[in-house]
């Protein structure tokens, strides 16, 4: 069971499943008539922090480029520029999330594209992926810059021939900022998530939790802990997300000791006060997780709650 919290960031053309298998019939085509004029002149191009979006959500691609008009010959590109989010992983081995600005000089290969016509929609069925397009300006000789409409298949996709072009331009980054924090130095180097949801409240809260447990891995097996502390507007909540605290391999004798008290715990009962922080000890064998507080209990794998004991705590918190 994998509880990490992930940020998906932004790439050339990024593809956001909405849902698997196949959409309705009749994909849509693009607006009604996108070659009624052309994209609006803008003065002098500054960055992407200055003039790209306005929200950083839109970093990640979006589907308005889907919509706009489309270039005519009225605007001469010498450039493109792309403001996107990317991850950039520091020294220290934690990673950030990115906005990053990217130049390609070369835009031969992408304009044909942007001018091809939008498809007829189509009778057929579709698939139901998103594709997001991303936040993508041309530039003239004097810096002057537009944001075109992409052209759309007969499924109101941008079409392969784009998507192809964006992904091979030749690009250089020119400009990068931090966004956030997504994995601190601290936690990459204790092998842990910067964030971590609280399986065991969840499983609790279900009803479930009785179930025989798997077997607990051998005595000589290679152990970690992570510790994870659950913010108050997180705790009671249907999937509360902790936030890592501290972590790192479990000595030897510790997972031996650990394992001797959960082998032996009793069941637990029926509860609903929320743990401010618990552990997640990872083993070859499942995830077992612990309360440090609130109920004090402990979960092996993702079938079986049990009672902890002041030792076990002693050994994890």
């Amino acid at each position: 069971m994998t509880a990490r919290t992930t940020i998906v960031t932004g790439t050339l053309l990024g593809l956001a499943m909405l849902a698997a298998g196949c959409g309705g019939g009749g994909g849509g085509g693009g607006a009604a008539d996108r070659s009624a004029g052309a994209p609006v002149v803008q003065a002098r191009w500054e960055s992407c922090a200055a003039d790209g979006p306005r929200d950083t959500a839109g970093l990640g691609g979006s589907t308005d480029a889907l919509t706009l008009l489309r270039l005519d010959d009225s605007f001469a590109p010498v450039a493109a520029v792309i403001c996107r989010t990317a991850p950039f992983k520091r020294p220290g081995g934690g990673e950030d999330l990115t906005a990053e600005e990217v130049r390609a000089g070369d835009v031969t290969a992408l304009l044909p594209t942007l001018r091809l016509p939008d498809e007829e929609p189509t009778a057929g069925a579709c698939t139901a992926d998103l594709v997001l397009v991303p936040w993508l300006v041309l530039l003239d000789a004097d810096g002057r810059w537009i944001r075109p409409g992409v052209p759309v298949d007969s499924c109101s996709k941008p079409r392969r021939e784009f998507r192809d072009a964006v992904a091979q331009l030749k690009t250089e980054t020119v400009a990068k900022r931090t966004l956030q924090n997504v994995e601190s130095d601290e936690a990459a180097t204790a092998g842990c998530s910067q964030q971590w949801a609280d399986m065991l409240w969840v499983i609790g809260q279900n009803g479930a939790g009785n179930a025989d447990p798997h077997a607990l891995a051998a005595d000589d097996a290679a152990a970690s802990l992570c510790v994870y502390r659950v913010p108050a507007s997180e705790q009671g909540s249907d999937k509360p997300a902790g936030d890592f605290v501290s972590g790192g391999k479990l000595a030897p004798a510790t997972w031996v000791a650990l394992k001797r008290e959960l082998a032996g715990a009793a069941p637990a009962g029926p509860c609903t006060t929320p743990a401010s922080r618990f552990a997640v000890v990872h083993t070859p064998a499942g995830e077992i997780y612990v309360e440090a507080d609130g109920c004090k209990r402990a979960m092996i794998g993702d079938a079986r709650l049990v009672r902890t004991t002041p030792e076990v705590a002693a050994l994890l918190f």
